[in-house]
């Protein structure tokens, strides 16, 4: 099987910092952001007159260019497979991107993709949410979900401990809090978008070489 792999060491994280998504290092699916066609392709390497495809990750969020057999069968959000065994829809996977390399466009398209999985996902985000724990002794990693403080924090955890939240609208319904998915979706962004972030909650930091 031939899948996008990120094979480097797995850094050690207090157990506080558990991910809603499982250890694997690499994506499986991604939603398109972006089709470029081969007249409009900037790139000047062997892949410059490809067609480019721009996804992010439904796993780590993990921004990607790939390299479709026919652009004209993908269309914006849609979902694809990043195996080529599996789906004849890619023909190469040219790797990954980072935040500010994306045009204003893919820009735009990334809180729409970031809803998307985080739809199709929810179960996942809840589970983190039931599961979120101390970062130090003064900081919970919830207080990194801006619109939660301590006062919200109080009530969630009391709310938890009385039974675990089952989905996004119990979650605000129980808690007060108005859209806990948009703070969700937020905080990813925020993650994707500040290469100076500390704490990755739900994303893998982009390395770049310095």
């Amino acid at each position: 099987m031939i899948i996008i792999s990120f094979n480097q060491r797995r850094p050690r994280r207090h157990s506080s910092d558990k991910r809603p998504q499982s250890h694997k290092r690499y994506e499986e699916l991604g939603i398109v952001l972006d089709v470029i066609m081969p007249e409009q392709n900037r790139r000047k390497d062997k892949f410059k007159d490809e067609p480019i495809v721009i996804i992010i990750g439904t796993e780590w969020f993990t921004i990607l260019e790939l390299v479709p057999e026919d652009p004209n069968e993908i269309m914006l959000h849609d979902e694809i497979v990043l195996n080529k065994e599996n789906d004849s829809t890619i023909k190469a996977i040219i790797g990954r991107i980072p935040f500010d390399k994306l045009t204003s466009f893919e820009e735009n398209q990334l809180e729409k993709a970031i809803n998307i999985i985080l739809d199709k996902k929810e179960k996942r985000f809840v589970t983190w949410l039931n599961q979120a724990s101390p970062i130090s002794i003064r900081k919970h990693s919830l207080h990194l979900i801006k619109g939660i403080g301590p006062k919200s924090l109080e009530i969630i955890l009391n709310e938890r401990k009385i039974m675990p939240f089952i989905s996004f609208e119990d979650f605000n319904e129980r808690t007060r809090i108005k859209d806990i998915k948009q703070l969700l979706v937020n905080r990813i962004l925020d993650e994707i978008s500040n290469e100076d972030e500390k704490h990755h909650l739900f994303t893998r930091p982009m390395k770049r070489d310095r």
